[in-house]
């Protein structure tokens, strides 16, 4: 996929119109592939700030959507959410070009390797309270499942266990950071 494709998929014109939540969960959630050169040549064209708003209220959203009892995949997600929107901030606030480059870079990797755990990555195991089937799926679609429950859909046991395997070492939180 190049930019212009990607601009196609979420509905733009130019890295201005990046302000809507929807922008965000398309970009997130599609199933089209969106290489690092792709997610980096976006990134240079939208407004950081409001890059790092979306992705807060993203992931607000999403952390909703986990069952109660998952604690340990709600701080998992919740620290991908600190990483990504944090990256987004630091690169919003860098006046030497080379070294906001250098945050666009760390950025688009981040939120590619995020966009693969969560939509194609099978790390969800979902049984089926009924049949006893038992399922992998994605992290994206295992929600999906779960709110549909809550709509009267069939009933899933869901273990996260598998999806907290996430690489989260490569990131350095700031103080201000830590204490958002």
């Amino acid at each position: 996929m190049d930019k212009e494709s990607l601009y196609d998929l979420l509905d733009m014109e130019s890295g201005d119109d990046f302000q809507y939540f929807e922008n965000m969960a398309e970009l997130l959630e599609t199933d089209e592939e969106i290489d690092e050169d792709v997610m980096y040549e976006l990134l240079e064209d939208v407004d950081l700030t409001a890059f790092a708003e979306l992705t807060e209220n993203y992931f607000d959203q999403l952390e909703e959507a986990i069952p109660d009892d998952e604690t340990n995949f709600y701080t998992l997600v919740e620290n991908i959410k600190r990483i990504i929107s944090g990256l987004a901030d630091d690169a919003s606030s860098q006046d030497d070009s080379g070294s906001q480059s250098d945050m666009l870079v760390r950025l688009a990797s981040e939120i590619v390797k995020f966009r693969t755990w969560y939509n194609e990555t099978e790390n969800v195991e979902c049984v089926n309270e009924e049949t006893g089937e038992s399922q992998m799926l994605p992290v994206r679609d295992a929600l999906v499942l779960d709110r549909a429950e809550k709509l009267g859909g069939s009933g899933y046991d869901l273990s996260f266990e598998r999806a907290e395997e996430y690489d989260l070492d490569d990131f350095v939180m700031t103080f201000t950071d830590a204490t958002r």
